[in-house]
């Protein structure tokens, strides 16, 4: 019963004491909506004036923003502008350097054609200078009775053979025109010299032809990269003046792009900076080829060689004309000094031997015929060292094919990497579109 009554009292106390803290809490929300909503007109103009120059503060701060990426984007279609130029720069003078290159390149095949019909052509002369040889050998070694018969022949003048001319004489003109055939061909060699060099330069050549050819190649490519670059700056300049400023997110992703667009900028002027470098130092490369080139040791002795055969056909030349000046009579007693006087030189001494060996039964039957053995060994030395001139050219054109079969072995290498890049080139389009 107590705790009926105790449950009773503190039910009405409740009672009392609830209308206080109802009242207490609806004061509380009236005061909290009176400071939220304007309760005035006055305060209501307040607050859209208030809002009015937020607004107008972010509509500043996002034009402010806009002409700021306005001016990159100039400066973005400046750049783009200029490195355009100077890759279209660069475009022509390697264009203008690979044509350059080609031409040497067609020179060079001229003068390796030249150097065929040189070669044959000494062929020829070798075989003439031979069968002159011969036939001058067995006009010195006919007996005085043969001799004999031209001077019998000439004291009748009925004989329309006595106006004919001798075998000396014929002999002596087939040599003197051999001897300037092999002045002729000494002087081709000496103005066909540099195609030797040429020869040892060719490989060189196709390779830098071929490096040529890939960094053009590069230059396509960043050129294209410039293209799809200033496209997208052109399609975000379009962006940022049709689209609202205000948004954070836009301005972000512009942002990014930007710097993107940098640092793809400032990657290709490295590339371009690069592939200068690299075109100087091939440049380089090149004259230091060239300087070796020209003080090669076997240009130098090919040279040598070219002089020490000057030299053996001019000492040739003095023989011939003392032996062609003189009569059939006399001819032995002053040619026999002059041929004492030239000093025999040490390459032909191998030759003199063969001659002397071969030429022992005549000597020995007709003594006559032994001061002209200085002719026909200086004959024979000419006729050796055009020999090993014509196999030094043989050898050199046959070390060319060589050259050549080891170059596309050795630019393989460098086709993979190109194939990749373009690959890489053609991805990044595709995204770009």
């Amino acid at each position: 019963m107590y705790m009926a009554l105790g449950f009773c009292t503190a039910g009405l106390i409740g009672l009392a004491i609830l209308p206080a803290f109802y009242r207490r809490a609806a004061r509380l929300t009236e005061e909290a909506l009176r400071a939220v909503n304007p309760s005035s007109y006055a305060e209501v103009r307040a607050a859209q004036d208030q809002e009015r120059a937020r607004h107008a503060m972010d509509l500043r701060r996002a034009e402010r923003r806009l002409e700021d990426e306005r001016d990159k984007s100039s400066r973005f279609h400046i750049d783009a502008t200029r490195l355009k130029g100077e890759l279209r720069e660069q475009n022509r003078v390697h264009k203008a350097r690979i044509a350059e290159l080609e031409a040497k390149i067609a020179a060079i095949a001229g003068d390796d054609q030249a150097i065929d019909l040189l070669t044959e052509e000494v062929k020829t002369l070798r075989q003439k200078l031979s069968e002159a040889e011969k036939a001058l050998a067995q006009n010195w070694t006919k007996g005085p009775g043969e001799k004999a018969a031209p001077a019998a022949a000439a004291e009748n003048p009925e004989d329309a053979s006595a106006w004919l001319p001798t075998a000396d004489t014929v002999a002596l003109t087939t040599i003197t025109s051999l001897e300037a055939e092999v002045a002729t061909l000494k002087a081709k060699l000496a103005s066909f010299s540099p195609t030797v060099a040429g020869q040892i330069e060719e490989s060189r050549n196709e390779a830098a032809k071929g490096r040529l050819a890939e960094l053009e190649g590069q230059l396509v490519d960043t050129e294209s990269r410039f293209i799809a670059a200033q496209a997208e700056v052109t399609r975000l300049s379009l962006l940022l003046d049709s689209a609202n400023a205000t948004e954070t997110g836009l301005q972000k992703s512009l942002d990014d792009q930007m710097k993107m667009l940098a640092e793809e900028n400032a990657r290709h002027q490295s590339d371009l900076e690069a592939k200068n470098r690299m075109m100087a130092r091939m440049s380089g490369q090149i004259d230091r080829l060239r300087e070796d080139l020209a003080r090669s040791p076997a240009l130098l002795e090919l040279r040598q060689e070219l002089k020490a055969l000057a030299s053996r056909v001019a000492r040739a030349d003095t023989v011939s004309i003392a032996a062609g000046g003189l009569s059939g009579d006399t001819l032995p007693e002053q040619t026999a000094a002059p041929a004492e006087q030239l000093p025999p030189p040490e390459a032909s001494t191998a030759p003199q031997q063969r001659e002397a060996q071969a030429s022992g039964p005549a000597n020995s039957a007709a003594g006559a015929t032994a001061p002209q053995n200085p002719v026909s060994a200086k004959s024979s030395e000419i006729a050796s060292a055009a020999e090993a001139l014509v196999s030094r050219i043989v050898s050199s054109n046959r070390d060319k094919p060589q050259s050549d079969t080891k170059d596309p072995s050795a630019s393989t290498p460098q086709s993979a990497p190109t194939a990749r890049k373009t690959k890489a080139t053609k991805a990044k389009k595709k995204n770009v579109a």
